[in-house]
């Protein structure tokens, strides 16, 4: 299995900068994964509401790649801080790829184990935070 990102945002969130906290994931699901063939290709985009682009996946069989767009709105972002901005990410990137990588037959992929998972190391990364865990990131960044 092969992980990879790309985003598409401005300078106006921190959507950018936080997807490149998911490297330490993508590494531990590629190394325990090593034995599935297919790539899982994300790309976070933050785009004003006014463009109304929606989330979508792809499967291109030919490239045996599976591509995942997620879009978040930059108007609602921008108003957030770094800490809300992840907290908001991580259960929308979460929630995203649980619901539609099930929707794939992948050969050797137990699709639950890796949804388990994959929660157990974005917590371990600091994303899916309740809403609690959230408010005190926040007060820490604020006063540290």
């Amino acid at each position: 299995m092969i992980l990879g990102k790309s985003t598409d945002t401005s300078g106006l969130t921190q959507v950018a900068n936080l997807s490149d906290e998911l490297q330490p994931v993508f590494d531990q699901a590629e190394s325990k994964y090593q034995i599935v063939d297919i790539e899982l290709f994300f790309v976070f985009r933050c785009l004003p509401e006014e463009y109304e682009r929606r989330s979508t996946v792809r499967h291109v069989k030919k490239e045996n790649v599976i591509y995942f767009d997620l879009v978040v709105s930059e108007d609602r972002y921008k108003t957030l801080s770094k800490s809300k901005q992840r907290y908001a990410l991580s259960h929308e990137f979460y929630a995203f790829l649980s619901e539609k990588i099930q929707k794939y037959k992948i050969e050797h992929l137990k699709v639950n184990e890796f949804i388990a998972d994959m929660g157990m190391w974005l917590r371990e990364i600091g994303w899916l935070q309740t809403k609690d865990e959230a408010e005190i990131s926040e007060f820490e960044e604020k006063y540290n």
